[in-house]
């Protein structure tokens, strides 16, 4: 069997967009595409923990 490919670091940038998104909406794009990388950053974090702690 193959092993699964780990893209949890896709998560980043994924963040990224959504913040983007919603700062176009909004009319405050920098602010909120800075909100969303650092909650990306934030959630890969804990999503790599997690399945390190799991994983054991």
């Amino acid at each position: 069997m193959t092993k699964k490919k780990n893209n949890l670091i896709l998560i980043i940038p994924a963040f990224l967009l959504m913040g983007m998104a919603v700062g176009i909406q909004t009319k405050d794009l920098f602010k909120h595409t800075i909100i969303g990388l650092i909650v990306g950053v934030i959630v890969y974090f804990f999503l790599r923990y997690r399945n390190k702690k799991l994983n054991k």
